[in-house]
């Protein structure tokens, strides 16, 4: 099988035809990254679709000593980041904003009938999105700390920290919905 670096360095080097591979790797977990940051379905495949249209438009930018995932994770930050402060502009220019979304409950939980899986999905919504973006990173994406910060463009100790305080945060909010 090839690896996801030799696949986006043919791309990189002109065989467009290629990143239909990566499209298929990748496009479910683009997909519920963006699921668990922005709770809103739409916007989600907006943004996945984005991210491909980006890796084919700065393919060139690609580096092979870089890990491919870490080069597509930080297109898709990026991405989310230039959205929330376009929303956040036009907010401001208008002057009124109401978030009336509901508490966005994943379709992509694997035993939805568990009571302790929907609390703890209630919880993680409560987060910021800073927080809910770093735990999505490390625990269900599986990234090293390393990994995270060179997507995010930090520190790997800041990482770590952001991570410790978004899991005790992360107990807290889970505990507060299991007393109610």
């Amino acid at each position: 099988m090839l690896t996801d670096e030799h696949i986006m360095s043919q791309v990189s080097q002109g065989d467009i035809r290629q990143s239909g591979l990566l499209f298929e790797r990748y496009q479910t977990k683009m997909y519920n990254f963006y699921l668990r940051n922005t709770r809103d379905i739409e916007l989600s495949k907006d943004l996945t679709q984005q991210v491909f249209i980006k890796l084919i438009k700065y393919r060139k930018s690609y580096k092979n000593q870089n890990s491919f995932k870490i080069w597509l994770y930080r297109i898709a930050t990026n991405l989310k980041h230039d959205h929330y402060r376009k929303e956040k502009a036009h907010i401001i220019r208008n002057q009124a904003y109401s978030d009336n979304r509901e508490e966005f409950i994943d379709p992509n939980i694997k035993d939805e009938k568990s009571e302790r899986s929907v609390l703890l999905h209630k919880a993680l919504n409560r987060l910021s999105k800073d927080y809910r973006e770093v735990i999505w990173l490390t625990r269900f994406e599986k990234l090293r700390y390393a990994e995270v910060a060179q997507i995010l463009e930090t520190t790997e100790s800041a990482i770590k920290v952001r991570v410790h305080r978004a899991m005790k945060k992360l107990k807290i909010e889970y505990l507060e919905l299991v007393k109610s």
